[in-house]
């Protein structure tokens, strides 16, 4: 059985080196390739397919990315597996991906042949972590009580677009909800990780892995 796949990923180099990866293994097929969410979401209503590959940062489209992006997918086409590229190397964020229905992780950093892991093991309803996000889950603990840990999943949404460097309004259009709310989420964000300055936000951020 041939198991169709779309991949999306702003950065064609990534695209083609994963496409190639995928195609390699002679047993999966790439029946689409998106650069932003909005094409990834138009690719799924025109081309069925087995499993969806997505980096989690995107930016551009209304559709937006990362947590925003699965929770789209999740509710149009609930038994689709995703599975995640992604930079990000912190525990907390990680465990939020997966709590939101990607049942694979691959770092991005890793060699390319475990996407093509990372796809069956989708397609047979069984989860996949790269090795260093393995380790990363294990030293955290399932539970991982950090900071990061204390934040809501759309908090840390506002946070890592605002630290990517788009303003409160920009957000607000990008995950449809008002200016006063994503405020909000911002400063309960800040509260609850004991930071006062927008800078040192910034700052944590990186140190964090929440800047992707």
């Amino acid at each position: 059985m041939v198991l169709r796949t779309i991949i999306a990923d702003d950065h064609p180099v990534v695209l083609m080196g994963t496409r190639a990866a995928l195609e390699g293994t002679g047993d999966i097929d790439v029946v689409g390739e998106a650069a932003n969410g909005d094409q990834l979401v138009d690719l799924l209503a025109t081309h069925p397919c087995d499993v969806v590959v997505t980096d989690f940062s995107m930016p551009g489209g209304r559709h937006g990315d990362g947590l925003a992006l699965i929770d789209l997918v999740r509710r149009r086409y609930p038994r689709l597996p995703i599975v995640v590229l992604t930079m990000v190397n912190n525990a907390a964020v990680l465990h939020t991906m997966r709590s939101r229905g990607a049942l694979g992780l691959c770092d991005k950093r890793a060699p390319l042949k475990e996407v093509a892991v990372a796809v069956r093991q989708a397609a047979a309803g069984r989860a996949f972590l790269s090795d260093t996000i393995r380790r990363q889950f294990d030293a955290a603990g399932v539970h991982d009580t950090s900071e990061v840990a204390r934040l809501s999943a759309r908090e840390i949404e506002v946070v890592r677009l605002y630290v990517s460097g788009m303003s409160i309004s920009q957000i607000a259009e990008r995950l449809s909800r008002s200016v006063k709310t994503v405020s909000r989420q911002k400063r309960d964000a800040m509260r609850k990780l004991g930071i006062d300055h927008d800078s040192r936000l910034s700052e944590y951020a990186r140190e964090r892995g929440l800047a992707s």
